[in-house]
């Protein structure tokens, strides 16, 4: 059995910047990704452990925050621990350090266990059995993902986009740090020059497939603080809603 918290370093490397050489936030959401499928492993509740029972993990929510982004080279530090349970929702928490030990963001993340057959949740035994007479582990932020209401009117609706090969993952549905992606894609140039994304919260509300159409809707709650909800093209379903905070 693997220990309940897992380090990875990680190189901030050319090709994962933006035009300013800060890490860019969609890539910091895949180190969050890589680490918490490569603990899940380790753990013993990874993807092969769990098709052996007939389920899967599905991310259901995730709330990042970022006192500031790495910039070009930089060598971080993410740490993550399974925290406990909150009804079905197994609770997955990060902390990001640079690379003198300080701390420079956290991040919270809700998964179901769904039975592969029926996508119904399942509740993770074998997680609460690992947690149980182990001492609590601290919370990296003040409080849970949360659920994301439906967006006011849209100020702005993209062009549809079609679900590609390079967007899918390996359960052949559509990567989760994908849909952080088109939703940055809809600002225009001008504004992510000036800004910074520090906040970001995702509901994922369900799958999208190869060959669906999407469109992405954005609004502005208030100043720097903007909605977005991934829609079906084919069915008008909310796939996903995004709340994005920047900063700059």
């Amino acid at each position: 059995m693997g220990n309940l918290v897992k380090e990875v370093k990680y190189r901030v490397h050319t090709y994962e910047t933006d035009a300013k050489a800060n890490l860019g936030i969609v890539h910091l959401f895949n180190y969050l990704q890589d680490i918490a499928a490569r603990h899940a492993v380790e753990l013993h509740f990874g993807k092969e452990d769990l098709q052996k029972s007939n389920m899967f993990w599905v991310l259901s929510r995730i709330y990042c925050r970022m006192d500031h982004l790495p910039v070009w080279n930089d060598e971080i530090m993410v740490r993550t621990w399974p925290r406990g349970m909150d009804r079905l929702f197994a609770l997955r928490d990060y902390e990001i350090s640079d690379s003198s030990g300080n701390r420079i963001g956290g991040a919270t993340s809700s998964w179901l266990m769904l039975n592969i057959e029926s996508r119904r949740p399942v509740r993770p035994d074998h997680l609460v059995e690992l947690l149980k007479g182990n001492p609590p582990l601290k919370p990296s932020l003040e409080r849970n993902a949360a659920k994301l209401s439906p967006s006011a009117e849209s100020k702005y609706q993209s062009q549809p986009l079609q679900v590609k090969f390079s967007d899918l993952d390996v359960n052949m549905h559509v990567n989760n740090v994908r849909y952080l992606q088109w939703a940055i894609d809809t600002y225009p140039l001008d504004f992510m020059i000036d800004k910074e994304a520090r906040t970001v919260e995702i509901n994922f509300l369900a799958e999208t497939l190869p060959g669906e159409e999407v469109f992405v809707t954005a609004t502005e709650e208030e100043s720097g603080i903007f909605n977005h909800t991934v829609v079906s093209n084919n069915d008008n379903r909310d796939l996903c809603r995004l709340r994005i905070e920047w900063t700059g």
